[in-house]
């Protein structure tokens, strides 16, 4: 009895792979090729490409989950930019007037405007200080 159950599973009796199928890889253009080694390969791209995707959404999410937690920070880090490029025009704008560039009268205008603003963002940068 033994006999005749592994001799049914272990016995040919039907071969591995659909003659169907065997006859249209044999008609493929990638006959030349191993035909398990193509599906591997397959295999490893989609996987690949799954991997691929889903490490950049994570990424992605911590990302936003990051930039989401430090609005505080990234407003800070804004009017700080902001400081130094106005100082950076104060500066600019007082080289333009010891050039001759700018009449006094611009001059004055210009700086007076910049040193305003310049103001407004060192009372918005105290409020997180404080």
């Amino acid at each position: 009895m033994t006999k005749l159950i592994i001799a049914s599973v272990v016995g040919g009796s039907s071969p591995f792979h659909n003659p169907g199928h065997l006859r249209m890889w044999y008609s493929s253009p990638l006959s030349n090729f191993d035909a398990h080694l193509v599906t591997a390969i397959l295999v490893i791209i989609i996987v690949a490409g799954i991997g691929w995707f889903t490490y950049f959404q994570l990424k992605n999410k911590a990302l936003a989950d990051e930039v989401g937690a430090t609005a505080d920070e990234k407003e800070f880090h804004d009017l700080v930019v902001k400081q130094k490029v106005i100082l950076n025009k104060l500066v600019e704008l007082e080289e333009q007037h010891k050039a001759g560039e700018l009449s006094d009268e611009d001059y004055e205008k210009k700086t007076s405007a910049y040193r305003d603003h310049l103001v407004k963002v060192k009372v918005q940068l105290q409020r997180f200080m404080d």
